[in-house]
């Protein structure tokens, strides 16, 4: 008898549980819609919960939820439109210690790069093979090695006392800082093979011979993007301007870096190619192409 009124008890208490939550997400579906902004006091009563218990499922469950707007005041995050049925919000948040507020601070740099490699798509596995390889520290130090002592420290100065691994090891921070990935594009493109002809000649041509006026082909197209940091690395307002100074040389030293590593294990694995196209924008905007020389 005692062990079934404990079990009635416990039931009562999930339904009573289970109730709160749902007038919680009828309160919370109810302000998204509306837009309309609340106090913690306004949701608590909305819920049934008391408020030490409204407490304890606030911070747990619908904290991420709620924007706050200012001392008092919060509205319902867009994020909840991933929440918006009763089942979603009973699986996801309901049962679930997640944070689905993070809060972000912005950052802005003034002065970027973008790199795009334009390859025809048949080396794109290449091409992935060749750059992914760049991402360990062996394979960075292999390619290192193989430019001149003077080319690099011309470009990379040695530090006062500094010996060769701890040089190797700054250059190698340098670059796991700035070269950290890529995104690949497949874009579908058109190009004329041959010199420009009347569409009579075009014709006539092609029936005459395998040769293509027209060819279609699928482009991977390879983008790298570079911030680029000015020295010192302080907000604007509180640098003097003798101080201020240009994003150029870190600019330079990528620029420099990405075609002794990136462009000539590129060109050493993709040479079958009557041209290879590097276009660079932002800071300077501009058309690298490699033709081949035979």
């Amino acid at each position: 008898m005692q062990g079934s009124l404990s079990q009635n008890g416990e039931k009562n208490n999930m339904s009573a549980e289970s109730d709160n939550q749902v007038r919680a997400f009828k309160f919370i579906k109810a302000k998204f819609n509306s837009q309309e902004l609340f106090t913690e006091e306004e949701f608590q009563r909305a819920t049934g919960y008391s408020k030490v218990s409204f407490k304890t499922y606030s911070s747990k469950q619908f904290r991420g939820l709620m924007i706050p707007t200012d001392e008092r005041h919060f509205r319902i995050s867009a994020v909840f439109r991933q929440f918006s049925t009763w089942k979603k919000f009973k699986d996801k948040v309901v049962t679930q210690n997640r944070n689905f507020g993070r809060s972000y601070s912005q950052i802005c740099y003034e002065n970027v790069i973008v790199f795009e490699f334009y390859m025809p798509l048949r080396n794109e596995e290449y091409l992935r093979q060749t750059l992914d390889s760049l991402f360990y520290k062996d394979s960075v130090l292999f390619r290192l090695k193989l430019i001149k002592p003077s080319d690099l420290h011309k470009a990379f100065p040695k530090g006062d006392g500094e010996d060769e691994p701890q040089y190797f090891e700054r250059i190698c921070e340098f670059i796991s800082d700035k070269f950290v990935g890529y995104s690949v594009n497949h874009v579908n493109g058109r190009y004329r093979a041959t010199d420009i002809k009347t569409m009579q000649e075009a014709l006539t041509s092609g029936a005459a011979s395998a040769e293509r006026y027209l060819v279609d082909e699928t482009t991977a197209v390879v983008r790298f993007i570079f911030p680029c940091k000015a020295k010192p690395e302080k907000p604007e307002s509180l640098v003097p301007p003798n101080e201020m100074r240009s994003a150029e040389p870190d600019a330079n030293l990528i620029r420099w870096f990405f075609m002794q590593l990136f462009v000539q294990s590129i060109l050493e694995v993709v040479n079958a190619e009557d041209e290879i196209w590097l276009l660079e924008t932002g800071m300077r905007n501009r058309l690298h192409i490699w033709r081949a020389k035979d």
